[in-house]
Parts: C-alpha cells; sequence; structure tokens
C-alpha cells in the first residue's frame, strides 16, 4: 500500500477508487435498502400465495379421506379454488404495474376465499 501511495497519480486514484466504493454502498438504489411499502407488498403476496397452497392441500386431504359434507360442496370448493388461483396471478399483475391498492383489495378476497374454502373442508359427512 505504502508503494501505491508514493506516486501522486496512484495516490489519487486509490482515494478517487475508495469514494467511489463508499458511494456506492452509501446509495439506496444499489440494492441495500428499498421502498418499504413494496417489499411489505411483496411479503403479502407471499402470504397470499401460501394461502392459496394451504387451502388446496385442506381441501385435497378432506376429498381424498372422503369428508367432504356432499358433491355440491366439494364443486363449491373447486370453483373456490380455482378462483382464488386466478386472483393471485391477478395480485401478481397489479403488483407488477404499482397497483398496490387493487393488490391489497384481491389479497383481501384470496384471503376470505381461503378461510370459506378451509373451514367447508373441515366439515364432515352428516
Amino acid at each position: 500500500m505504502k508503494h501505491i501511495l508514493r506516486n501522486k497519480q496512484n495516490s489519487r486514484a486509490a482515494i478517487f477508487l475508495a469514494t467511489i466504493t463508499i458511494l456506492f454502498f452509501l446509495n439506496p438504489k444499489t440494492g441495500f435498502s428499498g421502498d418499504l411499502n413494496e417489499k411489505n407488498t411483496t411479503f403479502k403476496t407471499a402470504q397470499a400465495r401460501f394461502a392459496v397452497e394451504q387451502a388446496w392441500e385442506t381441501y385435497h386431504d378432506a376429498a381424498l379421506g372422503g369428508t367432504l359434507a356432499s358433491p355440491a360442496m366439494q364443486t363449491e370448493l373447486e370453483m373456490n379454488l380455482h378462483r382464488s388461483r386466478a386472483l393471485l396471478a391477478e395480485a401478481y399483475d397489479a403488483e407488477d404495474k404499482g397497483d398496490m391498492k387493487t393488490v391489497e383489495k384481491i389479497i383481501r378476497e384470496i384471503m376470505t376465499l381461503k378461510q370459506k374454502v378451509v373451514n367447508e373442508s373441515q366439515e364432515r359427512k352428516k
């Protein structure tokens, strides 16, 4: 290092490089920080995806176990499950466009459908 700093030109280059490096790490646009709202929405979208998967799993357990209340209930649950997957795709599209209000609305609807599917899948035959 002493050898590099002996030469004035090398010394200036080292200082310049160190300054650029420090500024790079302090810049919020380099990925070390970001929009907290965007990260929060991405987290919520991931939770919605998990909720859809959980609803499908609960439904499949009941369907394979033969414990669904009725064939009509099975049809209704399947329609709700397919609707929740379609809504999840819409949520991802809205998120890509930056329409966070729509994302929140869709996620609320997904969570409502998930809760309905889980509850109705746990109802037993009479």
